[in-house]
């Protein structure tokens, strides 16, 4: 590889990507490996699912670290039988996550309040 700006942040295949936490981007091959994923389906991810957009250059895909995480949470939205389709919306969901469940529990004990005073003034 030449000797560029790249070089330090465009990992070659023969580190071992798994265990190198410092690496900042990870091939499409390495990601293979990585998730036991062919190839097509990272790419059908990549078209289907919003968050997951590696960087591209020169033709080339290139995975963060932030990719990878949303690669594990597909894995496991996949195994639950979520259909590719809706994932992209749980993943801005559960992206909202606490704070969303956080305000639709204080929503739901307000209205639960609301309702127990209507009952005592019944």
């Amino acid at each position: 590889m030449e000797n560029d700006a790249r070089e330090t942040m465009i990992p070659s295949v023969e580190n071992d990507a798994a265990n190198d936490v410092h690496r900042t981007y990870y091939s499409i091959s390495e990601v293979s490996e990585m998730f036991s994923l062919p190839y097509s389906t990272l790419r059908f991810w990549e078209k289907e699912i919003k968050q997951l957009k590696p960087h591209t250059e020169r033709q080339t895909r290139y995975y963060s670290q932030n990719d990878l995480d949303v690669i594990r949470r597909i894995i496991y939205l996949r195994s639950q039988n979520v259909p590719v389709k809706d994932i992209s919306r749980r993943l801005t969901l559960d992206r909202k996550g606490i704070d969303t469940r956080r305000k639709a529990y204080e929503l739901l004990t307000s209205i639960r309040e609301d309702l127990v005073h209507l009952r005592e003034q019944l």
